[in-house]
């Protein structure tokens, strides 16, 4: 049975989502600030729901992206169970969140949650609009080992409150 052209332009449009998502976290993981920034629209926003952080723009974007890299590295982040919902050249989606952090003597989960997305065509591409992260036990992360190692992220997060 044939598909309409509506069902493999979604079908694209949910793939290409996908794939952003999957450079949003290569470049987090592996690449550059300005690679992370890039997976963003120009005035694009990154936030955390806890604490109410949140990053806007292209510059605080990769600024932010220095100071989790620099004091956190070897994190690996994890996305699965993508919900994506199309508006034309716009889409919301929800993914799944689990974060590791690798060290010498072992590798910590730290996160679960969850991201809540907005996304824009830009004629292009996909770029994600805003991403807010949804953590049900952020103390995960100031707690025990896995907190000594997350200080200084939090220490430099203070300057991305509202």
């Amino acid at each position: 049975m044939a598909r309409s052209d509506t069902y493999l332009s979604d079908a694209a449009d949910r793939v290409m989502i996908a794939d952003l998502l999957a450079r949003y976290v290569w470049a987090a993981d592996y690449g550059t600030p300005e690679e992370w920034a890039d997976q963003f629209t120009p005035d694009g926003t990154f936030g955390v729901a806890v604490g109410e952080m949140r990053v806007a723009g292209r510059e605080r974007l990769m600024e932010f992206m220095v100071d989790l890299q620099r004091t956190v590295p070897h994190l690996h982040h994890v996305t699965t169970s993508l919900k994506i919902e199309l508006d034309g050249d716009r889409a919301t989606g929800k993914a799944q969140l689990n974060e590791f952090l690798s060290q010498p003597e072992a590798i910590y989960p730290n996160i679960h949650g969850w991201y809540e997305d907005e996304y824009v065509f830009n004629g292009e591409r996909w770029l994600i609009k805003s991403r807010r992260v949804h953590m049900p036990h952020p103390e995960n992360t100031t707690v025990g080992i896995v907190g000594e190692y997350f200080k200084g992220f939090w220490e430099a997060c203070e300057k991305y409150r509202d």
